[in-house]
Protein backbone atom coordinates (compact mmCIF):
# COMPACT_ATOMS: atom_id res chain seq x y z
CA UNK A 1 0.00 0.00 0.00
CA UNK A 2 1.21 3.49 -0.89
CA UNK A 3 0.08 6.72 0.75
CA UNK A 4 -0.54 10.08 -0.91
CA UNK A 5 -0.99 13.57 0.45
CA UNK A 6 -4.02 14.72 -1.56
CA UNK A 7 -6.80 13.27 -3.65
CA UNK A 8 -9.43 13.71 -6.31
CA UNK A 9 -12.56 11.92 -5.02
CA UNK A 10 -13.61 8.55 -6.29
CA UNK A 11 -12.38 4.95 -6.46
CA UNK A 12 -10.60 3.60 -9.52
CA UNK A 13 -9.63 -0.02 -10.15
CA UNK A 14 -7.64 -0.97 -13.21
CA UNK A 15 -4.43 -2.08 -14.88
CA UNK A 16 -1.33 0.07 -14.46
CA UNK A 17 0.44 1.96 -17.19
CA UNK A 18 3.61 3.51 -15.75
CA UNK A 19 4.85 6.68 -17.43
CA UNK A 20 8.44 7.51 -16.49
CA UNK A 21 10.14 10.89 -16.63
CA UNK A 22 12.26 9.91 -19.64
CA UNK A 23 9.21 8.73 -21.56
CA UNK A 24 7.36 11.97 -20.75
CA UNK A 25 10.32 14.06 -21.97
CA UNK A 26 10.65 12.06 -25.17
CA UNK A 27 6.90 12.28 -25.76
CA UNK A 28 6.88 16.06 -25.37
CA UNK A 29 9.98 16.48 -27.57
CA UNK A 30 8.47 14.34 -30.31
CA UNK A 31 5.12 16.12 -30.14
CA UNK A 32 3.36 12.79 -29.53
CA UNK A 33 1.44 13.70 -26.35
CA UNK A 34 -1.98 13.41 -27.99
CA UNK A 35 -1.07 10.11 -29.66
CA UNK A 36 0.04 8.61 -26.35
CA UNK A 37 -3.12 9.53 -24.48
CA UNK A 38 -5.39 8.38 -27.29
CA UNK A 39 -3.62 4.98 -27.13
CA UNK A 40 -4.54 4.40 -23.47
CA UNK A 41 -7.08 1.64 -23.00
CA UNK A 42 -10.27 2.16 -20.96
CA UNK A 43 -9.75 0.88 -17.43
CA UNK A 44 -6.11 1.94 -17.30
CA UNK A 45 -4.65 3.37 -14.09
CA UNK A 46 -1.98 5.84 -15.17
CA UNK A 47 1.04 6.16 -12.85
CA UNK A 48 3.44 9.06 -13.42
CA UNK A 49 5.88 11.38 -11.71
CA UNK A 50 3.87 14.35 -12.95
CA UNK A 51 1.50 15.44 -15.68
CA UNK A 52 0.69 18.92 -16.88
CA UNK A 53 -2.91 20.14 -16.49
CA UNK A 54 -3.34 19.76 -20.25
CA UNK A 55 -2.25 16.10 -20.08
CA UNK A 56 -4.64 15.36 -17.21
CA UNK A 57 -7.48 16.90 -19.19
CA UNK A 58 -6.73 14.41 -21.96
CA UNK A 59 -7.54 11.53 -19.61
CA UNK A 60 -11.22 12.49 -19.71
CA UNK A 61 -11.71 11.08 -23.19
CA UNK A 62 -9.65 7.93 -22.61
CA UNK A 63 -11.85 6.15 -20.10
CA UNK A 64 -8.95 6.00 -17.66
CA UNK A 65 -9.98 4.44 -14.33
CA UNK A 66 -7.63 6.44 -12.11
CA UNK A 67 -4.39 8.37 -11.81
CA UNK A 68 -1.47 8.08 -9.38
CA UNK A 69 1.00 10.97 -9.27
CA UNK A 70 4.30 11.07 -7.38
CA UNK A 71 4.26 14.85 -7.05
CA UNK A 72 1.72 17.60 -6.53
CA UNK A 73 -0.79 18.56 -3.91
CA UNK A 74 -4.47 19.31 -3.53
CA UNK A 75 -4.32 22.70 -5.20
CA UNK A 76 -1.78 22.02 -7.95
CA UNK A 77 -3.41 22.85 -11.27
CA UNK A 78 -3.11 19.22 -12.37
CA UNK A 79 -5.16 18.13 -9.35
CA UNK A 80 -7.76 20.81 -10.04
CA UNK A 81 -8.26 19.45 -13.54
CA UNK A 82 -8.57 15.89 -12.18
CA UNK A 83 -11.36 17.04 -9.88
CA UNK A 84 -13.00 18.97 -12.69
CA UNK A 85 -13.29 15.85 -14.86
CA UNK A 86 -14.23 13.58 -11.93
CA UNK A 87 -11.11 11.41 -12.19
CA UNK A 88 -10.21 9.35 -9.08
CA UNK A 89 -6.62 10.30 -8.27
CA UNK A 90 -4.05 10.31 -5.49
CA UNK A 91 -1.26 12.90 -5.52
CA UNK A 92 2.01 13.11 -3.61
CA UNK A 93 2.83 9.38 -3.76
CA UNK A 94 6.66 9.18 -3.70
CA UNK A 95 8.19 6.15 -5.42
CA UNK A 96 4.96 5.15 -7.16
CA UNK A 97 6.60 4.68 -10.57
CA UNK A 98 9.09 2.24 -9.03
CA UNK A 99 6.69 0.37 -6.72
CA UNK A 100 4.12 -0.19 -9.48
CA UNK A 101 4.87 -2.00 -12.73
CA UNK A 102 3.11 -2.07 -16.07
CA UNK A 103 0.28 -4.59 -15.98
CA UNK A 104 -0.20 -4.53 -12.20
CA UNK A 105 -3.73 -4.34 -10.87
CA UNK A 106 -4.02 -1.07 -8.93
CA UNK A 107 -6.70 0.38 -6.66
CA UNK A 108 -6.80 4.20 -6.47
CA UNK A 109 -8.66 5.23 -3.33
CA UNK A 110 -9.37 8.89 -3.96
CA UNK A 111 -11.55 9.03 -0.86
CA UNK A 112 -8.83 8.15 1.67
CA UNK A 113 -5.59 8.84 -0.21
CA UNK A 114 -4.26 5.29 -0.50
CA UNK A 115 -2.99 3.33 -3.50
CA UNK A 116 -3.02 -0.48 -3.40
CA UNK A 117 -0.66 -2.18 -5.82
CA UNK A 118 -1.29 -5.84 -6.70
CA UNK A 119 -4.22 -6.27 -4.25
CA UNK A 120 -5.40 -9.76 -3.31
CA UNK A 121 -8.82 -10.82 -4.68
CA UNK A 122 -10.56 -10.18 -1.35
CA UNK A 123 -9.37 -6.56 -1.19
CA UNK A 124 -10.27 -6.00 -4.84
CA UNK A 125 -13.83 -7.23 -4.15
CA UNK A 126 -14.09 -4.99 -1.08
CA UNK A 127 -13.13 -1.91 -3.11
CA UNK A 128 -15.44 -2.86 -5.95
CA UNK A 129 -18.23 -2.78 -3.34
CA UNK A 130 -17.00 0.57 -1.96
CA UNK A 131 -16.95 1.97 -5.47
CA UNK A 132 -20.60 0.98 -5.98
CA UNK A 133 -21.59 2.58 -2.66
CA UNK A 134 -19.79 5.79 -3.61
CA UNK A 135 -21.61 5.89 -6.94
CA UNK A 136 -24.92 5.37 -5.11
CA UNK A 137 -24.14 8.21 -2.68
CA UNK A 138 -23.49 10.49 -5.64
CA UNK A 139 -26.87 9.52 -7.10
CA UNK A 140 -28.61 10.54 -3.86
CA UNK A 141 -27.33 14.07 -4.42
CA UNK A 142 -28.93 14.32 -7.85
CA UNK A 143 -32.16 15.78 -6.44
CA UNK A 144 -30.17 18.92 -5.56
CA UNK A 145 -29.32 19.47 -9.23
CA UNK A 146 -32.78 20.84 -9.96
CA UNK A 147 -33.25 22.83 -6.75
CA UNK A 148 -32.66 26.52 -6.19
CA UNK A 149 -29.73 27.34 -3.93
CA UNK A 150 -31.02 28.41 -0.52
CA UNK A 151 -29.73 28.34 3.01
CA UNK A 152 -31.79 26.81 5.84
CA UNK A 153 -33.56 30.12 6.52
CA UNK A 154 -34.35 30.60 2.79
CA UNK A 155 -31.48 33.05 2.24
CA UNK A 156 -30.64 32.96 -1.46
CA UNK A 157 -27.21 31.86 -2.67
CA UNK A 158 -25.74 30.76 -6.00
CA UNK A 159 -23.56 27.90 -7.18
CA UNK A 160 -21.60 28.67 -10.32
CA UNK A 161 -19.10 26.40 -12.07
CA UNK A 162 -15.41 26.40 -12.96
CA UNK A 163 -14.94 25.06 -16.48
CA UNK A 164 -12.19 24.33 -18.99
CA UNK A 165 -14.20 23.77 -22.18
CA UNK A 166 -17.65 23.38 -23.70
CA UNK A 167 -17.94 19.81 -22.37
CA UNK A 168 -17.57 21.13 -18.82
CA UNK A 169 -20.22 23.74 -19.60
CA UNK A 170 -22.63 20.95 -20.54
CA UNK A 171 -21.81 19.18 -17.26
CA UNK A 172 -22.46 22.45 -15.45
CA UNK A 173 -25.94 22.67 -16.94
CA UNK A 174 -26.64 18.99 -16.22
CA UNK A 175 -25.72 19.48 -12.55
CA UNK A 176 -27.73 22.67 -12.09
CA UNK A 177 -24.93 25.24 -12.25
CA UNK A 178 -26.40 28.73 -12.17
CA UNK A 179 -23.64 30.29 -14.22
CA UNK A 180 -19.95 30.03 -15.08
CA UNK A 181 -17.87 31.64 -12.35
CA UNK A 182 -14.53 30.79 -13.95
CA UNK A 183 -13.79 29.82 -17.52
CA UNK A 184 -10.09 28.91 -17.65
CA UNK A 185 -8.90 30.02 -21.06
CA UNK A 186 -5.57 28.17 -20.73
CA UNK A 187 -7.18 25.00 -22.08
CA UNK A 188 -8.10 26.78 -25.32
CA UNK A 189 -4.50 27.95 -25.76
CA UNK A 190 -3.09 24.50 -24.92
CA UNK A 191 -5.39 22.49 -27.18
CA UNK A 192 -4.79 24.78 -30.15
CA UNK A 193 -1.05 24.10 -30.05
CA UNK A 194 -0.54 27.71 -31.07
CA UNK A 195 -1.64 31.13 -29.92
CA UNK A 196 -5.29 31.14 -31.06
CA UNK A 197 -6.21 34.11 -33.22
CA UNK A 198 -9.02 36.55 -32.56
CA UNK A 199 -11.61 34.77 -34.71
CA UNK A 200 -10.79 31.40 -33.16
CA UNK A 201 -11.27 32.84 -29.69
CA UNK A 202 -14.48 34.64 -30.60
CA UNK A 203 -15.97 31.33 -31.74
CA UNK A 204 -14.95 29.55 -28.53
CA UNK A 205 -16.23 32.25 -26.16
CA UNK A 206 -19.44 32.79 -28.14
CA UNK A 207 -20.22 29.09 -28.09
CA UNK A 208 -19.99 28.99 -24.30
CA UNK A 209 -21.99 32.21 -23.83
CA UNK A 210 -24.75 30.97 -26.12
CA UNK A 211 -24.85 27.57 -24.40
CA UNK A 212 -25.44 29.32 -21.08
CA UNK A 213 -28.40 31.18 -22.61
CA UNK A 214 -28.19 34.45 -20.68
CA UNK A 215 -26.58 33.08 -17.51
CA UNK A 216 -23.38 34.87 -16.56
CA UNK A 217 -20.08 33.58 -17.95
CA UNK A 218 -16.94 34.91 -16.23
CA UNK A 219 -13.98 34.52 -18.57
CA UNK A 220 -10.58 34.62 -16.88
CA UNK A 221 -7.85 36.02 -19.09
CA UNK A 222 -4.87 33.78 -19.71
CA UNK A 223 -3.39 32.59 -16.41
CA UNK A 224 -0.08 31.27 -17.68
CA UNK A 225 3.08 30.65 -15.66
CA UNK A 226 3.75 28.87 -12.39
CA UNK A 227 3.06 25.19 -13.12
CA UNK A 228 1.22 26.01 -16.36
CA UNK A 229 3.26 26.49 -19.50
CA UNK A 230 2.70 26.83 -23.23
CA UNK A 231 5.81 25.69 -25.13
CA UNK A 232 5.10 27.85 -28.17
CA UNK A 233 5.26 31.04 -26.10
CA UNK A 234 8.95 30.40 -25.42
CA UNK A 235 8.70 31.86 -21.93
CA UNK A 236 11.94 32.41 -20.09
CA UNK A 237 12.78 29.77 -17.48
CA UNK A 238 12.59 31.24 -13.98
CA UNK A 239 14.01 29.96 -10.71
CA UNK A 240 10.70 30.68 -8.97
CA UNK A 241 7.95 30.88 -11.60
CA UNK A 242 5.11 31.21 -9.07
CA UNK A 243 6.60 34.56 -8.07
CA UNK A 244 7.60 35.49 -11.58
CA UNK A 245 6.34 36.66 -14.93
CA UNK A 246 2.90 35.04 -14.90
CA UNK A 247 -0.82 35.74 -15.44
CA UNK A 248 -1.63 39.46 -15.75
CA UNK A 249 2.06 40.33 -15.58
CA UNK A 250 2.74 38.37 -18.74
CA UNK A 251 -0.38 39.71 -20.42
CA UNK A 252 0.43 43.36 -19.73
CA UNK A 253 4.02 42.76 -20.83
CA UNK A 254 2.75 41.39 -24.17
CA UNK A 255 0.04 43.90 -25.02
CA UNK A 256 -0.67 42.80 -28.60
CA UNK A 257 -1.06 39.21 -27.42
CA UNK A 258 -3.32 40.38 -24.57
CA UNK A 259 -5.29 42.70 -26.84
CA UNK A 260 -6.18 39.78 -29.12
CA UNK A 261 -7.81 37.95 -26.22
CA UNK A 262 -9.60 41.02 -24.87
CA UNK A 263 -10.95 41.92 -28.33
CA UNK A 264 -12.28 38.39 -28.72
CA UNK A 265 -13.99 38.48 -25.32
CA UNK A 266 -15.51 41.88 -26.07
CA UNK A 267 -16.86 40.73 -29.42
CA UNK A 268 -18.31 37.56 -27.88
CA UNK A 269 -20.03 39.69 -25.23
CA UNK A 270 -22.49 40.84 -27.92
CA UNK A 271 -23.89 37.29 -27.91
CA UNK A 272 -24.19 36.55 -24.20
CA UNK A 273 -23.77 37.61 -20.59
CA UNK A 274 -19.97 37.75 -20.38
CA UNK A 275 -17.68 39.28 -17.75
CA UNK A 276 -13.89 39.60 -17.75
CA UNK A 277 -11.79 38.44 -14.80
CA UNK A 278 -8.13 39.32 -14.34
CA UNK A 279 -5.85 36.84 -12.49
CA UNK A 280 -2.92 37.50 -10.14
CA UNK A 281 -3.68 41.16 -9.41
CA UNK A 282 -1.32 42.58 -6.79
CA UNK A 283 -1.82 46.34 -7.05
CA UNK A 284 -4.28 49.01 -8.22
CA UNK A 285 -2.03 50.07 -11.10
CA UNK A 286 -2.49 46.67 -12.78
CA UNK A 287 -6.27 46.95 -12.72
CA UNK A 288 -6.14 50.51 -14.03
CA UNK A 289 -3.85 49.46 -16.87
CA UNK A 290 -6.16 46.59 -17.84
CA UNK A 291 -9.23 48.83 -17.76
CA UNK A 292 -7.49 51.46 -19.88
CA UNK A 293 -6.67 48.81 -22.47
CA UNK A 294 -10.27 47.54 -22.46
CA UNK A 295 -11.51 51.10 -22.97
CA UNK A 296 -9.07 51.59 -25.87
CA UNK A 297 -10.13 48.31 -27.51
CA UNK A 298 -13.81 49.20 -27.20
CA UNK A 299 -13.10 52.37 -29.15
CA UNK A 300 -11.25 50.40 -31.84
CA UNK A 301 -14.05 47.84 -32.16
CA UNK A 302 -16.66 50.57 -32.37
CA UNK A 303 -14.72 52.24 -35.20
CA UNK A 304 -14.44 48.88 -36.95
CA UNK A 305 -18.19 48.28 -36.70
CA UNK A 306 -18.17 45.40 -34.24
CA UNK A 307 -20.86 44.96 -31.59
CA UNK A 308 -19.99 44.36 -27.93
CA UNK A 309 -21.47 44.88 -24.49
CA UNK A 310 -20.43 48.41 -23.57
CA UNK A 311 -21.28 47.68 -19.92
CA UNK A 312 -19.20 44.51 -19.69
CA UNK A 313 -17.95 43.93 -16.15
CA UNK A 314 -14.23 43.76 -15.42
CA UNK A 315 -13.32 42.17 -12.11
CA UNK A 316 -10.25 40.79 -10.42
CA UNK A 317 -9.18 37.67 -8.63
CA UNK A 318 -8.14 38.13 -5.03
CA UNK A 319 -5.47 35.47 -4.79
CA UNK A 320 -2.48 37.35 -3.38
CA UNK A 321 -2.11 38.77 0.14
CA UNK A 322 -1.41 42.21 -1.33
CA UNK A 323 -4.73 42.18 -3.20
CA UNK A 324 -6.62 41.12 -0.08
CA UNK A 325 -4.93 43.79 2.05
CA UNK A 326 -5.86 46.57 -0.40
CA UNK A 327 -9.22 45.05 -1.37
CA UNK A 328 -10.94 48.23 -0.22
CA UNK A 329 -8.94 50.15 -2.85
CA UNK A 330 -9.32 47.46 -5.53
CA UNK A 331 -13.08 47.55 -4.94
CA UNK A 332 -13.08 51.07 -6.38
CA UNK A 333 -11.50 49.75 -9.59
CA UNK A 334 -13.38 46.44 -9.95
CA UNK A 335 -16.92 45.43 -10.88
CA UNK A 336 -16.61 42.20 -8.88
CA UNK A 337 -14.19 40.07 -6.86
CA UNK A 338 -13.47 36.37 -7.03
CA UNK A 339 -11.42 34.96 -4.16
CA UNK A 340 -9.00 32.32 -5.45
CA UNK A 341 -8.28 30.41 -2.27
CA UNK A 342 -5.74 28.03 -3.81
CA UNK A 343 -3.14 30.67 -4.64
CA UNK A 344 -4.14 32.84 -1.68
CA UNK A 345 -3.12 30.02 0.66
CA UNK A 346 0.09 29.42 -1.28
CA UNK A 347 1.23 33.03 -1.15
CA UNK A 348 0.01 33.76 2.37
CA UNK A 349 1.69 30.68 3.86
CA UNK A 350 4.76 30.82 1.57
CA UNK A 351 4.08 27.17 0.69
CA UNK A 352 4.37 25.91 -2.89
CA UNK A 353 1.00 24.35 -3.72
CA UNK A 354 2.71 21.51 -5.61
CA UNK A 355 5.25 20.59 -2.92
CA UNK A 356 4.13 17.66 -0.73
CA UNK A 357 6.74 18.53 1.94
CA UNK A 358 4.86 21.71 2.83
CA UNK A 359 1.37 20.34 2.17
CA UNK A 360 0.57 20.66 5.89
CA UNK A 361 0.61 24.43 5.42
CA UNK A 362 -1.76 24.26 2.46
CA UNK A 363 -4.87 24.91 4.51
CA UNK A 364 -7.59 27.51 4.07
CA UNK A 365 -8.21 27.31 7.82
CA UNK A 366 -4.87 28.83 8.66
CA UNK A 367 -5.91 31.89 10.73
CA UNK A 368 -3.96 34.28 8.47
CA UNK A 369 -5.80 33.02 5.38
CA UNK A 370 -9.21 33.22 7.05
CA UNK A 371 -8.57 36.80 8.14
CA UNK A 372 -7.63 37.82 4.59
CA UNK A 373 -10.77 36.21 3.15
CA UNK A 374 -12.96 37.89 5.78
CA UNK A 375 -11.30 41.25 5.14
CA UNK A 376 -11.87 40.89 1.39
CA UNK A 377 -15.55 39.95 1.74
CA UNK A 378 -16.16 42.79 4.20
CA UNK A 379 -14.49 45.35 1.92
CA UNK A 380 -16.44 44.08 -1.08
CA UNK A 381 -19.76 44.33 0.79
CA UNK A 382 -18.93 47.82 2.05
CA UNK A 383 -18.25 48.95 -1.52
CA UNK A 384 -21.27 47.18 -3.00
CA UNK A 385 -19.03 44.91 -5.08
CA UNK A 386 -20.24 41.32 -5.65
CA UNK A 387 -17.82 38.69 -4.33
CA UNK A 388 -17.52 34.97 -4.96
CA UNK A 389 -15.12 32.23 -3.92
CA UNK A 390 -13.77 30.01 -6.69
CA UNK A 391 -10.98 28.00 -5.09
CA UNK A 392 -11.19 24.44 -3.77
CA UNK A 393 -12.55 25.77 -0.47
CA UNK A 394 -15.82 26.66 -2.20
CA UNK A 395 -16.52 22.96 -2.81
CA UNK A 396 -15.50 21.67 0.63
CA UNK A 397 -18.55 20.89 2.82
CA UNK A 398 -16.44 21.65 5.91
CA UNK A 399 -15.49 25.12 4.66
CA UNK A 400 -18.73 26.22 2.99
CA UNK A 401 -20.41 27.32 6.27
CA UNK A 402 -17.31 29.37 7.13
CA UNK A 403 -17.49 31.21 3.81
CA UNK A 404 -21.26 31.64 4.13
CA UNK A 405 -20.83 32.99 7.66
CA UNK A 406 -18.36 35.55 6.30
CA UNK A 407 -21.00 36.75 3.85
CA UNK A 408 -20.19 34.83 0.67
CA UNK A 409 -23.31 33.98 -1.32
CA UNK A 410 -21.73 32.84 -4.59
CA UNK A 411 -19.67 29.68 -4.77
CA UNK A 412 -17.89 28.62 -7.97
CA UNK A 413 -16.91 24.96 -8.11
CA UNK A 414 -16.27 22.12 -10.54
CA UNK A 415 -19.55 20.92 -12.11
CA UNK A 416 -19.67 17.64 -10.21
CA UNK A 417 -19.59 19.46 -6.85
CA UNK A 418 -22.72 21.58 -7.43
CA UNK A 419 -25.25 19.26 -5.72
CA UNK A 420 -23.10 18.76 -2.62
CA UNK A 421 -22.49 22.50 -2.22
CA UNK A 422 -26.21 23.14 -2.55
CA UNK A 423 -27.04 20.46 0.04
CA UNK A 424 -24.44 21.83 2.48
CA UNK A 425 -25.82 25.37 2.24
CA UNK A 426 -29.33 24.05 2.87
CA UNK A 427 -28.20 22.81 6.30
CA UNK A 428 -27.03 26.18 7.61
CA UNK A 429 -28.96 29.35 8.44
CA UNK A 430 -27.24 32.71 8.16
CA UNK A 431 -27.24 33.21 11.93
CA UNK A 432 -25.79 29.75 12.59
CA UNK A 433 -23.05 30.29 10.01
CA UNK A 434 -22.20 33.74 11.37
CA UNK A 435 -21.94 32.39 14.93
CA UNK A 436 -19.84 29.49 13.65
CA UNK A 437 -17.31 31.69 11.86
CA UNK A 438 -17.22 34.15 14.77
CA UNK A 439 -16.02 31.33 17.02
CA UNK A 440 -13.51 30.10 14.46
CA UNK A 441 -11.94 33.52 13.89
CA UNK A 442 -11.01 33.67 17.58
CA UNK A 443 -8.90 30.51 17.33
CA UNK A 444 -5.13 30.92 16.82
CA UNK A 445 -4.29 27.49 15.37
CA UNK A 446 -5.15 25.58 12.23
CA UNK A 447 -5.30 22.36 14.25
CA UNK A 448 -7.72 23.88 16.78
CA UNK A 449 -9.95 25.12 13.99
CA UNK A 450 -9.97 21.74 12.24
CA UNK A 451 -10.88 19.94 15.47
CA UNK A 452 -13.72 22.43 16.11
CA UNK A 453 -14.95 21.91 12.56
CA UNK A 454 -14.83 18.14 12.99
CA UNK A 455 -17.01 18.34 16.12
CA UNK A 456 -19.43 20.75 14.42
CA UNK A 457 -19.89 18.83 11.15
CA UNK A 458 -23.50 18.48 9.99
CA UNK A 459 -22.95 15.88 7.29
Amino acid sequence: MLTGSETSKGIGIGVARVLGLTEISEMVSAGSVDAFFSSLKPGTVLVANHLTPYMVAKLKACGVAGFVCETGGMTSHSALVARSIGLPAVYGVPGATKAIQNGDTVIVDGLSGYVYERPDPELALEFASRKEKYIESRKELEKFCSMKTKMADSENAEVFCNVNDIVDVMHSLDNGGEGIGLYRTENLYAEAGHAPGEEEQVRAYSRIAQAMDGREVVIRTLDIGGDKSLPYLDMELESNPFLGYRAVRYSLGNRRFFATQLRAILRASALGNISIMIPMITCVDEMREVKALVYELKSDLRDEGYDYDDNIKVGCMIETPSAAIISDMLALESDFFSVGTNDLVQYTMSADRGNRNVAYLQSVTQPAVLRLIKQTIDNAKNAGVPVSVCGEAAADPALIPILAGMGCRRFSVNPGAVPEVRRTLSLWSVSDAEKYVSDILKMPSDNEIKEFMRRSARI
